[in-house]
Parts: structure tokens; C-alpha cells; sequence
């Protein structure tokens, strides 16, 4: 048996809010917090499972769904999406079924930026690789592999600046509008990446093994990474990695690894609050002066005036 807990705004504000508790027999927990403006709804939610469950759902309407897995320690399969990235889908109200797996964590989190067709028609643009192919794609209900790409530390930003949104009313539905345009964005330039084939004289395989080598970097930014140890991670030599990742992703591999952490460094300082000493040692900096300065080149600030 299923119990559930709702609580609501009312219907004649301009951002509508929800909260909803579902527990039942078997132990399965899920949190949900909802908000709704226009044609946009975000949803932030956490559960645990204790045992596998098949679930099912009937969406009450068209949607353009962005799922991002904030956390997740589910052996990924074919059917499921890993930590720290994100999907695009097309969701219809149409019932479907999906399998949960059990939780080992505490809790599993995830965030869900879903806008109506309409709204995502004023997106649409053939200059996007991404986009074309999503047009083109006529799967529902069913998450692909081929619209899946890696969250950067921006978009987790991004995301708990919705969640933390310091306006009311009117103006909150305008701050949330604009923080989920620029996020959807965001997506589109990374998926953009991986529908465009760059004009290279590099052999596919290097092409392969040098965005497999991205992701990587993307996955394990915190670890202590050198050339040596990702050219041997890609199974290419040192040259090829170096020369290969700035003609396909123009910027070098220490460059892409850099912006990584420095965003990563932004939110940890602005949204969890952390000192500067523990952000600048969580980013392999031995002397916290020179990651103050490094910060300081990339965004114009100081690393401390962030964390206010």
C-alpha cells in the first residue's frame, strides 16, 4: 500500500509550488519538489528502494523532459543513466513502466527541467546537430543513449540557483525562466558536440579514444591527472593526446581540466559554503594563493567574495 503527503501553493500565483512524500510497505521512500511557471516545470526529488520495483507512470501531458542524475550508485546498463549526466526525452501521456533498481546510498537524488513543446519550439534551430536529431527522433517515454551527455559543475549551479531562487512572485517566475533557458543550453551545446563530426584528418579511432578521454576528465576532475596517465587511460601516445584534444575540442586537455575545477570551485564556495583553503585543496592546489589567483583570472573575483 502506498501512502502520500501533498503540499501546494495556491493556483493564483505566478510560480506554483508542490511538495509530495510517497512511502510504501516494501520501504521505497521518494521526496518530490515541484515547481511550476508558464510552460516550465522543474522537479527535484530523492528516494531510496530497497528492493528492485517496477513502477509505473502516466504523464498528464507532452513534455520536453531534461533528467539530470545529481546521485547514483547504480551499476550502469544499457537502460540506465549514470551519475552526473543528463538526458533529453520526449514524454507523452501515455502509460509506461520502469524498472528501480535498489539503493545502496541513502538516498538517489535527481532534478527534472521539463518544458511543453510549444516552449521548446522557440529553442529549436537547424544550426543545433542536437536539435535536428531530436526532431527527427520520434522515441517517447524511453531515455536515449543518443541524447545522453556529461553534467558539468555549471549546470549543478545552475540548478541549486533555482532551487535558492532569492526573488518572490512575479519576479521569481522571471529568474526561474531565464536560470532554465540558460541551463537548457547549456545541454544543447554539450549534446551539440557529440551529434557534430569536426572536419579531422585524425583516424576515427583516435577521435574515439580522445572523446572518450574528455569524459573521463569530466567524470574525475578531483583526481590527481597528468598526460601520462590519461595517454595511457586513451591508449595513445602523449603527442597524439595533446595535439588530437586541441584541434577537436580547441582548448587543451589541462585547459578543459582547468575550467572544470574552476566551476566546480564556484560552487562549492557559493552554494555549500566551503573556505577557500578546503576548495583549493579539493582542486590539487598545494598553496591556496595560487589557486586564488588562478580563480581570480578566470572569473574577475576573488574566491572569497563568491563564498559571501
Amino acid at each position: 500500500m502506498i501512502s502520500s503527503c501533498q503540499t501546494g501553493s495556491t493556483n493564483n500565483t505566478p510560480v506554483q509550488e508542490k511538495q509530495v512524500r510517497i512511502n510504501d510497505a516494501s520501504g521505497f521512500h521518494i521526496q518530490l519538489e515541484e515547481l511550476s511557471f508558464k510552460e516550465v516545470d522543474l522537479r527535484w526529488g530523492n528516494y531510496s528502494n530497497p528492493t528492485r520495483k517496477v513502477m509505473s507512470f502516466l504523464p498528464a501531458k507532452k513534455m520536453i523532459v531534461s533528467h539530470f542524475r545529481l546521485q547514483d550508485d547504480t551499476i550502469t546498463t544499457a537502460s540506465t543513466i549514470p551519475e552526473k549526466q543528463f538526458v533529453v526525452y520526449r514524454e507523452s501521456p501515455e502509460p509506461y513502466e520502469m524498472i528501480v533498481a535498489p539503493t545502496r546510498l541513502k538516498n538517489r537524488s535527481f532534478f527534472e527541467l521539463m518544458m511543453s513543446e510549444d516552449f521548446y519550439q522557440h529553442f529549436f534551430t537547424e544550426e543545433s546537430p542536437f536539435m535536428r536529431s531530436f526532431q527527427r527522433d520520434e522515441t517517447i517515454n524511453a531515455p536515449s543513449p543518443a541524447f545522453t551527455a556529461q553534467m558539468m559543475p555549471a549546470m549543478q549551479s545552475i540548478i541549486n540557483d533555482m532551487r535558492q531562487s532569492p526573488y518572490n512572485g512575479h519576479l521569481k517566475a522571471m529568474y526561474l525562466e531565464a536560470k532554465a533557458i540558460e541551463l537548457f543550453l547549456m545541454q544543447v551545446k554539450q549534446l551539440d558536440e557529440q551529434h557534430l563530426p569536426k572536419k579531422t584528418k585524425l583516424p576515427a579511432k583516435d577521435v574515439e579514444s580522445l572523446h572518450d578521454i574528455k569524459q573521463y576528465i569530466a567524470q574525475h576532475y578531483e583526481q590527481p591527472l597528468s598526460i601520462t596517465t590519461l595517454a595511457r587511460k586513451a591508449g595513445i601516445n602523449q603527442m597524439k593526446l595533446k595535439n588530437g584534444f586541441k584541434e577537436l575540442f580547441n582548448t587543451t586537455v589541462f585547459g578543459y581540466l582547468s575550467d572544470i575545477r574552476m566551476q566546480e570551485a564556484k560552487r562549492l564556495l557559493q552554494d555549500e559554503k566551503m573556505y577557500v583553503g578546503e576548495v583549493a585543496d579539493r582542486m590539487g592546489y598545494k598553496h591556496p594563493h595560487h589557486f586564488t589567483a588562478a580563480f581570480r583570472k578566470k572569473f574577475g573575483v576573488m574566491p572569497k567574495d563568491v563564498r559571501k
